[in-house]
């Protein structure tokens, strides 16, 4: 079109246009230009005329495309209170936006807001696919088949059952399995696991299937700890129970979830990474590099659920899918100070300056 253009001696543009037969092109110079551009011997692409013509109607209407992120907890703050979460937004965020979606954030117990009037809220939005995240059972997700029964749909962080919809999550069996892999090439033994026990079921207990994994035997694996106080609680039964597991299992290193380990740890006196490791499974940001353990790279995961979803619009799949697919991610670790970084050619020998001591009130055991 550049060389019709400068034979024709007009603009690019206006070759564009005559050569669509574009009315604000004067018949005479849309006829002469045509015929130039035969006798060139210029040719339409078809797929490329169809992609400009897809590019002019949406510039001409302003239309820009929207996802859903639908938050399902019953804490409308859920990303101030979790940082993977928080990093899952950011993800989901910046892949939409570099595939020409805009992304809005709904919460699913706002006040005065059912289901049903989401559901119509969405599709009065233009809403073309949705993508749920704070899921804590299939409770919460069967509520929602107004939306999910007529949109394309994907969840983050949880394998449903029922409602089977496809996900992305990380890949938690692999990841326990690199934790304690990596402890114990630091030189660990006795590895234990701290979690709590509502996560653990909701996770269909694949850490602790990556922790016995990382054993030759599974007879060698310490017991598990369950903390079993109450969600979202100060859970002091379970700090009390931790100190009682330290005593009488004598683990050298941890692997866990919660921050709050870490200051248990303090207060028995154990010193960090000497006497006992402690690793993080789902390693923030915040704690990058202060603490030892697995980085799940939770806005990756946001990126990829974008992905799916796009796919599952472009297709225009929607309800249960008839096989569910879920997507794993992989973690990778990231060395702290709460974790030796190399491993001992000859066996740690046991000193007094070294040895595991815990406080219990006036004592001190050795």
């Amino acid at each position: 079109m550049a060389e019709i253009a400068l034979k024709a001696g007009v603009a690019k543009s206006t070759v564009s246009m005559a050569l669509r037969n574009h009315p604000r092109i004067a018949q005479e110079n849309r006829l002469r230009i045509q015929k130039i551009a035969q006798e060139m011997g210029y040719q339409t692409n078809a797929l490329v005329a169809q992609l400009m013509a897809e590019l002019r109607r949406n510039k001409k209407s302003n239309y820009v495309a929207n996802l859903a992120l639908i938050n399902v907890s019953k804490f409308a703050d859920l990303a101030d209170r979790i940082s993977v979460v928080a990093e899952w937004e950011e993800g989901t965020k910046q892949r939409a936006l570099s595939l020409g979606y805009e992304l809005d954030l709904f919460w699913l117990e706002q006040p005065g807001v059912s289901v049903n009037r989401l559901s119509k809220i969405l599709h009065a939005r233009g809403i073309q696919g949705a993508i749920f995240y704070g899921i804590r059972s299939n409770e919460c997700l069967q509520r929602c088949e107004a939306i999910w029964s007529h949109l394309p749909t994907v969840t983050i962080g949880y394998r449903s059952e029922s409602p089977a919809l496809n996900f992305v999550t990380n890949d938690l069996y692999a990841t326990a399995l690199q934790a304690c892999s990596q402890l114990r090439e630091a030189g660990y033994k006795r590895i234990g696991i701290v979690l709590d026990k509502w996560l653990d079921t909701l996770l269909e207990h694949r850490y602790i299937a990556g922790y016995y994994a990382s054993f030759p035997q599974v007879s060698d694996a310490l017991p598990i700890l369950y903390l079993e106080d109450p969600r979202e609680s100060p859970r002091p039964q379970g700090k009390e129970r931790f100190c009682d597991w330290v005593r009488r299992w004598r683990p050298d290193a941890c692997v866990c979830i919660n921050s709050f380990i870490l200051d248990w740890v303090k207060e028995l006196g154990i010193e960090m990474p000497s006497q006992m490791g402690v690793a993080f499974l789902d390693l923030s940001r915040e704690f990058k590099g202060k603490v030892a353990g697995m980085y799940q790279s939770a806005s990756w995961t946001g990126m990829k659920a974008v992905d799916l979803l796009v796919g599952h619009i472009h297709r225009r799949e929607s309800g249960v899918p008839l096989f569910q697919n879920g997507l794993l991610i992989e973690s990778q670790w990231s060395p702290g100070p709460t974790a030796r970084k190399i491993c001992l050619s000859e066996p740690i020998k046991a000193s007094k300056k070294s040895a595991l001591k815990v406080k219990k009130g006036q004592e001190t055991k050795t």
